[in-house]
């Protein structure tokens, strides 16, 4: 089996982890294997393996090597990974109020701080954080109305809580219930051309759909089989409202932007490895993203750039949009979605594109 055939296999989020640690493992600088490591393995070796297997022992200790450097790097991006685990309330739930953000997004910023905690915990312990991310899972649970919703005081709101909420509990395995009743949710508000949108919006909003269909394809691979059908409507409305020139806009009158072609891409990509054709549109239209400087810190339009560089294979790419974001704020300029999401949506975004 090739690497391409075993991500083509895995789940949604499984796969994202795994190239993770293979872009992780391609940054490290070459490492050689402690003195003496390669005898001492071959002298626990029976003496009858010995000379057939030299080669694959010599591999091995390379690969212990190297995995042994990754256990051991530690970025300074474990700085947010501790402000998020000082911040999380007593209820398991994180409070934008509390840094500056607006209240009604508490699920959702509960959830991207969860699967920050979850990436984290995958990359250097799978013990780590276990059970701050069990707590963050369970409390979005206990935020969701008995309808499947998770609330908000406005339609944006309440699809991005939504969205986001749901895509964080079939990616961590939560209980079948809650998730069955985000995915019932989900297809209720669905329009009939396969889109979602805000209410009293007639236009589909490529925003919310990539969110939409990014979360019942995990879902779907979580086991829920009442995804299926509201996923394909909604990859097929992505499909269909991608521009000759591989762009994608707010709404098909709209101009295009690079945030909703990164949005877009990232979601054909993943769902290609189950729908022939739609994983060659999502990496053409990756070429179609830019990666010119900009001024503006926006960690929402670089997060979708670096998860779909990163799908489509273009690590180089993600990782001239990790060094802008880092540079910009290093600079001191404040994110522009600041007001929405405070200190608690920067911190978690920028930890989910693994800047330090």
């Amino acid at each position: 089996m090739t690497v391409t055939t075993h991500l083509n296999e895995l789940p949604e989020g499984d796969a994202q982890d795994f190239r993770t640690i293979v872009r992780l493992l391609r940054a490290l600088p070459e490492a050689e294997p402690p003195s003496g490591l390669h005898g001492r393995i071959l002298a626990r070796l029976p003496q009858r393996r010995r000379r057939s297997k030299v080669w694959w022992w010599a591999a091995a200790a390379a690969s212990l090597a190297a995995s042994l450097a990754l256990l051991n790097h530690r970025p300074a991006a474990d700085a947010n990974i501790h402000w998020l685990l000082a911040h999380q309330e007593a209820d398991g739930t994180w409070d934008p109020a509390r840094h500056g953000g607006t209240e009604a997004f508490r699920p959702a910023l509960t959830a991207l701080s969860v699967l920050a905690l979850r990436q984290a915990s995958f990359l250097f312990n799978h013990n780590g954080h276990k059970e701050q991310i069990s707590k963050g899972v369970s409390a979005l649970a206990v935020l969701q109305t008995a309808d499947g919703a998770f609330g908000g005081d406005s339609s944006q709101a309440q699809l991005y809580n939504l969205a986001v909420a749901a895509y964080a509990l079939a990616v961590c395995g939560a209980d079948g219930p809650a998730l069955s009743r985000a995915v019932t949710q989900i297809t209720a508000c669905q329009e009939p051309d396969g889109s979602w949108t805000y209410a009293g919006t007639r236009e589909g909003n490529a925003a919310i759909t990539a969110w939409m269909t990014r979360a019942l394809a995990a879902a779907e691979a979580n086991g829920d089989a009442g995804a299926s059908v509201p996923l394909r409507k909604g990859l097929r409305w992505l499909r269909d409202n991608v521009r000759d020139d591989g762009r994608m806009a707010y709404h098909p009158a709209s101009a295009p932007s690079d945030t909703l072609t990164a949005l877009s891409a990232y979601a054909l990509i993943e769902a290609g490895k189950r729908f022939p054709g739609l994983q060659a549109l999502g990496i053409r239209m990756t070429d179609a993203i830019g990666v010119q400087p900009s001024d503006t810190v926006d960690c929402y339009r670089d997060y979708a750039k670096i998860i779909a560089f990163e799908s489509a294979g273009k690590t180089a790419r993600a990782e001239n949009v990790r060094t802008q974001l880092r540079q910009r704020r290093d600079a001191g300029t404040q994110d522009q979605w600041r007001l929405a999401g405070g200190q608690l949506y920067t911190v978690a975004l920028t930890t989910l594109c693994r800047v330090p």
